[in-house]
């Protein structure tokens, strides 16, 4: 058996190679994988060592390594041409969904040929590094248009507002919303939509969002593209929405962060505090009255809600027990009692810092979410949800559930609970994939 490993090797090294990734070993550091990587070798060796030594067969493992994230894929058999492209096209299968890296050769039968060489390495990184930064410098040349802004532009106040975004992958299609007057034209109307909602529930004067305005007078929408390309985004995309907005100091703990994201996506929106996405792409989006529907809908989640503590309201996913509802946090533009009810120590809509006119007493979410700064805000409910969080996330459970929704600038810290984020955690967020399909 190991004379002829060394024969096998020694021609795996040798040999002509079609296609990228095949008979080439891995020579990056995968200290995160190694230990698991061996233990899956070792585990399909032992396995079929008889039907490996009798038939003259041979075993070969292919692997990708993402820090501790790993996938791979193993066979055996006597065509070693056949057997290589075999694994490796299962391998780059599998790490499409779980790691988001190229697969190379981890193990032939028993032998450990991904041999960390930190030169070679450091030589290809850098290489891929410029590589990346040149057609990101070439894609920036293509983006630069008339009117359009890649910053957010100096502030007329100091309130509270919502910055809204043009948002779009690596590789999206650049359809302009942003500088053709088509997504301020939306937004206007939308806000005119929540003014004449308001002034029917609260029977009296309505509010409006407050959006960021340039001194120009016109909306203030920057324009993103995302360093990722479509396919290596979350399935979820504002898991790595957020983060890159942060990143990119798109993080005024005054603001809310609010991205029309011209993308496909399996939902028509998504939010938290204190940012969110419209899914432009998404089958959801047929229109424009879904779309200002879903925005609406989805700013109230960027505002906390909806709370549990509102009457009829889940107890973990910040929606209605009942989802078939014809009001903004249900599927209609009509509010209902998340903006305005009777509960005491449980927020409402009526009171956000994001409406004008102003309540006298509002509330900020991004100090009751993101900052856990509850203040006033103690209704029986709120505190059993907290507690429970808290106590899940000190044994190590997973508990997103806070009483409202959650925070999207933030992460999961074993041994001091959910934290803001700082820039090495954003990007680590960032560059973190799961499942996309």
């Amino acid at each position: 058996m190991k004379k002829l490993l060394g024969i096998v090797v020694l021609g795996l090294l040798l040999g002509g190679n079609a296609y990228a990734g095949v008979n080439e070993p891995g020579i990056t550091s995968i200290a995160g994988c190694d230990r698991g990587l061996k233990s899956v070798n070792k585990k399909f060796i032992k396995k079929h060592l008889k039907k490996l030594s009798k038939k003259n067969e041979n075993s070969v493992l292919y692997a990708s390594c993402n820090y501790d994230n790993y996938s791979w894929a193993v066979n055996k058999g006597k065509d070693l041409e056949k057997l290589h492209k075999k694994t490796y096209k299962q391998c780059t299968k599998y790490s499409k969904k779980h790691t988001g890296k190229e697969c190379f050769l981890y193990a032939v039968n028993e032998e450990i040929v991904w041999k960390y060489d930190k030169a070679k390495a450091s030589t290809i990184a850098k290489t891929k590094i410029a590589d990346a930064k040149m057609l990101l410098e070439k894609q920036k040349e293509l983006d630069m248009k008339k009117r359009r802004f890649f910053k957010d532009q100096p502030d007329v106040n100091d309130d509270y507002q919502i910055h809204f975004i043009y948002l779009i992958s690596q590789d999206g299609k650049d359809r302009e919303w942003d500088i053709n007057g088509k997504m301020e034209k939306y937004l206007i109307e939308m806000n005119e939509i929540m003014l004449r909602e308001t002034a029917k529930k609260s029977k009296g004067e309505g509010q409006k969002y407050k959006f960021d305005y340039r001194k120009d007078g016109n909306l203030d929408i920057t324009f993103v593209r995302l360093s990722k390309n479509l396919k290596d985004l979350h399935k979820y995309r504002n898991q790595n929405i957020a983060p890159f907005l942060w990143m990119n100091k798109f993080n005024n703990p005054k603001k809310i962060y609010y991205t029309f994201a011209d993308m496909k996506s399996v939902d028509g929106g998504e939010a938290g505090v204190p940012m969110g996405s419209t899914y432009l792409g998404s089958k959801h989006n047929n229109s424009k009255q879904q779309v200002m529907k879903i925005t609406l809908h989805e700013l109230h989640h960027a505002q906390g809600g909806g709370f549990n503590c509102v009457p009829g309201m889940s107890n973990t996913n910040a929606h209605w027990k009942n989802r078939d509802q014809n009001n903004q946090l249900g599927h209609g533009l009509a509010l209902g009692k998340t903006y305005i009810h009777e509960e005491k120590g449980c927020p409402q809509l009526i009171d956000s810092v994001y409406l004008t006119p102003t309540s006298k007493d509002p509330y900020d979410p991004f100090k009751l979410i993101c900052l856990n700064k509850w203040g006033k805000y103690n209704h029986p409910k709120l505190l059993k949800a907290r507690e429970k969080q808290a106590s899940d996330l000190r044994n190590g459970k997973w508990n997103y559930a806070n009483g409202g929704s959650g925070c999207k600038f933030s992460y999961w810290d074993q041994m001091s609970g959910m934290k803001l984020f700082d820039d090495q955690q954003a990007l680590k967020a960032y560059n973190i994939k799961k499942d996309n399909h």
